[in-house]
């Protein structure tokens, strides 16, 4: 078995290389699968009848929680090498001031040198960098600890998918990236690379949500200035919005009416209007995805939670909190191989609800297709694919016969300011650690966003 998994991931390392050279390479089993109708609702699961899903940027669990009591984390004495089979190593740091300088690489190809076949010590040569190895802690992200502390903190917890952004986020929505592995910042390109002009034609959860009239909504947060990559907006596909790209939402003006300015929650939460499944997607600035500040992001997140807890919705909601990729921060658990394309890293996933067991870290292996199963469950959904189909549905998290929690609300400071993240890499490769140096740019072009790695050498 362990070489039919060997197999696939060679298969879809030669599929990586050809989408980014162009080529479009049908990948077997990934466009259609058959769908079966779940059986009757848990026990409990009735009690939760709004679903709020926060999904925030590229940060693995060690780089959040490797060093939270009680969760598994990094060991102390980790140390990963610099160079394939060299002694010399780097050690997991306490993040610096402003750092890291640049995004990480984290394309498929260079997850799955990270990934290094399982032994999880490929990091810092791959990603070319030792910021990958730098962590955050409570003095960094004091209120996503607090989060963990009182509500439940899943620790195995992995992304859907060995790679970046774009095809996690289609994940998120339909249990399968329709074959897609790398970024595609176009929907042009993405047609051109699937060799399908309609764009994704598969199902995703919108067409089972209308067949049992579940309402829903996808809230994208309005960036400052519209980019490609950093602000998403809420009618235009993206990398965090990709349910545009579906012909069958895209056609659909009904459809298209429900992806909306994130203002609405707000809106919808005072008015009594919030649907039963809502997605919330951050812009560039709150996103936490690197050089943006994890501070600003979990500000931006508070302010969304507090919303909740403050609203009549409370009693009755659930809110998964969790992020897309591991945005090229070590994480040192093996994902499990369940299929051709994953799981990839670990991510940081927070269950906040009244029903959550208080202060409890789930062991359980989840990904992101087990909060759709979890959402299939609770309203009696027909399956989308075979991963959501196997996929746990996180029941392990909830205590519904317990004393509900009651709402945490984190007074967010007035006027809360962020100083601009750097831009450009020219402080990136000499300012930590000194003992080594790294050579290398950030090359944008309009298709994708590549980071052209050259090897590490020594002073």
């Amino acid at each position: 078995m362990l070489l039919s998994w060997k197999f696939h991931r060679n298969l879809l390392a030669f599929t990586a290389l050809s989408i980014v050279a162009g080529v479009s390479v049908a990948v077997p089993g990934t466009q259609k699968s058959s769908a079966q109708v779940t059986e009757r609702v848990p026990a409990g699961f009735n009690k939760i009848t709004h679903v709020i899903w926060i999904i925030q940027e590229n940060r693995s669990f060690d780089n959040y929680f490797g060093t939270f009591p009680g969760a598994d984390g990094f060991q102390p004495s980790t140390c990963i090498p610099k160079l394939p089979g060299s002694k010399d190593c780097v050690n997991p740091f306490h993040m610096p001031a402003g750092a890291p300088f640049c995004d990480l690489d984290h394309t498929w190809r260079i997850a799955h040198a990270a990934y290094n076949n399982g032994r999880m010590d490929g990091f810092v040569w791959a990603e070319g960098t030792p910021y990958t190895m730098g962590y955050y802690d409570q003095r960094d992200i004091p209120n996503y600890w607090k989060y963990a502390r009182h509500f439940t903190l899943c620790d195995q917890f992995f992304s859907s998918l060995n790679g970046p952004s774009g095809p996690n986020h289609v994940y998120t929505v339909a249990a399968q990236s329709g074959g897609l592995i790398d970024n595609v910042l176009l929907l042009k390109d993405l047609e051109d690379i699937l060799d399908e002009p309609e764009g994704f034609t598969f199902a995703s959860m919108i067409g089972r949500f209308e067949k049992a009239r579940v309402s829903w909504k996808y809230y994208v947060e309005r960036g400052p200035a519209p980019t490609l990559v950093r602000n998403p907006t809420a009618k235009t596909y993206s990398l965090w919005n990709p349910l545009p790209a579906f012909k069958a939402i895209r056609d659909n003006p009904e459809r298209m009416a429900r992806l909306v300015d994130q203002s609405e929650y707000f809106r919808d939460l005072k008015e009594g209007t919030l649907p039963q499944v809502s997605w919330l997607i951050p812009n560039g600035p709150d996103s936490e995805h690197p050089t943006n500040s994890p501070e600003r992001g979990m500000w931006y997140v508070t302010t969304l939670v507090n919303a909740l807890m403050q609203s009549s919705y409370w009693k009755s909601s659930v809110v998964f909190l969790t992020w897309d990729d591991y945005g090229g921060f070590y994480d040192h658990v093996f994902p499990p191989d369940v299929d051709a394309f994953g799981y990839g890293p670990r991510v940081p996933m927070i269950v906040i609800s009244p029903f959550a067991k208080p202060g409890y870290i789930a062991h359980g292996t989840y990904d992101f297709t087990s909060v759709l199963k979890f959402i299939e469950e609770r309203w009696g959904l027909a399956r989308l694919t075979a991963r959501d189909g196997r996929a746990p549905d996180m029941r392990e998290v909830f205590n519904f016969s317990q004393r509900p929690n009651p709402p945490l609300i984190i007074s967010v400071p007035a006027n809360l300011s962020f100083p601009p993240p750097p831009h450009g890499c020219t402080d990136w490769f000499n300012t930590y650690p000194p003992s080594i140096t790294v050579r290398g740019h950030l090359d944008y072009s309009v298709t994708e966003v590549l980071r052209q790695i050259h090897p590490i050498r020594k002073k």
